[in-house]
């Protein structure tokens, strides 16, 4: 059971990781992450095919939400992506423009992904071989004037035989985790982020193996953090 828990945990942060590496199968996106400061309603994504064969190429934005310690992506039209599809033959690259259309100001910070994937080739699957559709999730943050930089307390939660680490961010801005080591727990690599106002929570370790009061430490985009949790 505990080796089917370690090996849960580390699926599911190479899953959370690989978005942020930026390639999915010849597909490349860049940057990694988009930021747009208040009075700014626009950015652009830079995708390129460094693969072998043409590919068909579309982009879709979606509201970026995190309640109870899950997340949630719903389509959205209050950001727009153009062109939202587009066919590239090998070498060639495509500039994405990610527009917030909503004329009211931003209060704290909105959080979105662009999620980039490349359509499955039909013809492909007609002559038996199979058609593998990559995709990429790219944050984008549009930040209000005045938002107060990331307020985090953490704790540990022991539930369904894993312990998990709790985020709660009373703070109007993202706080992003890599390179967590609470106790004697290492989880290199993107662990994930808890956005403004929301808590989030991730496993680490099997159940009872750490508990509050076990010092913290990660990568943050604020710097190195070294805290006590549940403190």
């Amino acid at each position: 059971m505990r080796d089917m828990l370690r090996r849960g945990v580390l699926a599911l942060a190479l899953a959370i990781a690989l978005p942020g590496v930026g390639m999915a199968q010849g597909l490349r996106v860049s940057p990694v992450t988009l930021e747009v400061p208040a009075p700014g309603a626009a950015t652009t994504l830079t995708i390129r095919n460094e693969g072998r064969e043409p590919v068909t190429v579309q982009s879709r934005a979606f509201r970026w939400t995190q309640y109870g310690g899950r997340e949630a992506l719903q389509r959205t039209n209050a950001v727009v992506v153009s062109p939202p599809a587009v066919r590239l033959p090998p070498g060639a690259t495509q500039i994405i423009r990610v527009v917030r259309t909503s004329k009211s100001a931003v209060r704290g910070e909105e959080a979105y992904r662009v999620i980039v994937n490349e359509v499955p080739d039909q013809s492909r699957r007609r002559s038996g071989s199979v058609a593998f559709a990559s995709e990429l999730r790219i944050p984008v943050f549009f930040v209000g004037r005045g938002a107060r930089n990331p307020d985090v307390s953490f704790a540990v939660r022991n539930s369904g035989g894993a312990a998990w680490l709790v985020a709660q961010n009373r703070g109007d801005t993202r706080l992003r985790l890599a390179d967590v080591q609470l106790g004697p727990v290492r989880q290199p690599g993107l662990v994930g982020y808890v956005l403004g106002g929301s808590t989030m929570q991730w496993p680490v370790a099997p159940a009872g193996r750490v508990g509050n009061g076990a010092r913290l430490r990660a990568a943050t985009n604020f710097g190195a953090l070294d805290a006590r949790v549940g403190r």
